[in-house]
């Protein structure tokens, strides 16, 4: 069985633009959610998005030019990453919607950290010394944005660590299986696995089979009954399952197309949007060491930018020189 086109020449500069314009679009579908936070449930929300995001990607795998099949090759990996996506997608907007959206972000962003752990030891990739400082200098990063807060002990808090780790063993599953389907193959049972999940869990609510308390916000937000969104609410639904199609189309494409290592610290950009978009809509105006924080994770992202251009470009002067070495065939 050949390897998937899509991953034949690892580019990571590529993967890192397509990456970080799909987190771009999905800090936008945090303000939304954010303000669905205190009327809907977020497994409604999940449901209704993933219902229009499953329409758009079959019309979207319609227009394909190329044969893309909706059945995975390693459907019991592709299962295991569908439901970590929904565990790292609910337990991070559970802690949206008690906690400040910068820090919530920044939590779940100590996620690099474990991909690259987890790269090195689970999918056996090179993580050289300046790459593992790279990342380690992204978590500082995050710790200096965190050291004034007092809401360690939060069960928010918990919810975005939660999202993290399981965010970044989905992103291991999605590098493993890169090598086996096409990434619109990916995406479509991704939501097709949230869709599900959140639609069984909702039945099991409703039925009184499963009960949560709801004095916390963030169990509110999981247990609230579905109401019927109005117009406005209705249009920014549908708003929000286009960017859960687009969204992670680009997702799994970028880590289909490099080292998951590689490409990981670029996650911490989502901070930025945090930040910028907390401002701007909730007044969360960033202190001091919030903006320390800030800078030393995007230049951590811009080294390891700035390294895998170098590899590239070295790896691409090699090709020539290794071509030349090869034993010429006879043509007789």
């Amino acid at each position: 069985m050949s390897a998937n086109p899509a991953i034949a020449v690892p580019n990571a500069t590529n993967a890192a633009i397509i990456l970080v314009f799909g987190l771009f679009l999905f800090s936008i579908q945090d303000i939304i959610i954010k303000y669905f936070s205190d009327h809907y449930s977020v497994l409604q929300i999940v449901f209704v998005r993933g219902m229009i995001a499953l329409g758009l990607l079959l019309l979207m795998i319609r227009l394909a030019r190329e044969s893309i099949a909706l059945k995975s090759r390693r459907p019991g990996i592709m299962m295991a990453r569908g439901l970590l996506g929904f565990c790292s997608y609910t337990t991070y907007y559970l802690a949206v919607a008690a906690m400040p959206l910068a820090e919530v972000v920044s939590i779940t962003f100590t996620m690099p950290l474990f991909v690259t752990a987890m790269s090195a030891l689970m999918l056996g990739e090179k993580v050289g010394l300046r790459r593992w400082s790279a990342v380690v200098v992204g978590f500082i990063g995050v710790l200096i944005i965190l050291s004034p807060s007092g809401e360690f002990n939060s069960l928010a808090v918990g919810f975005a660590f939660a999202a993290a780790v399981t965010y970044a063993s989905q992103t291991i599953l999605t590098r493993f299986l890169g090598s086996h389907d096409h990434p619109m193959t990916i995406a479509f049972n991704a939501i097709l696995v949230f869709t599900i999940a959140s639609g069984i869990l909702s039945l099991l609510l409703f039925s009184g089979v499963m009960s949560i308390p709801s004095s916390h916000p963030s169990l509110a937000f999981f247990g609230r009954d579905w109401v019927m969104p109005g117009n406005v609410d209705f249009v920014l639904m549908l708003v929000i399952g286009v960017i859960a199609a687009v969204g992670f189309y680009c997702l799994s494409r970028a880590y289909c197309s490099s080292e998951a290592s590689a490409i990981a610290p670029f996650e911490f950009t989502y901070i930025v949007w945090a930040v910028v978009f907390g401002y701007l809509f909730w007044n969360e105006v960033p202190g001091p060491t919030t903006i320390i924080g800030i800078l030393v994770l995007v230049s951590s992202s811009l080294y390891i930018w700035y390294r895998e251009r170098q590899i590239e470009r070295s790896e691409t002067a090699l090709l020539p020189v290794q071509a030349a070495e090869l034993p010429q065939q006879d043509p007789n």
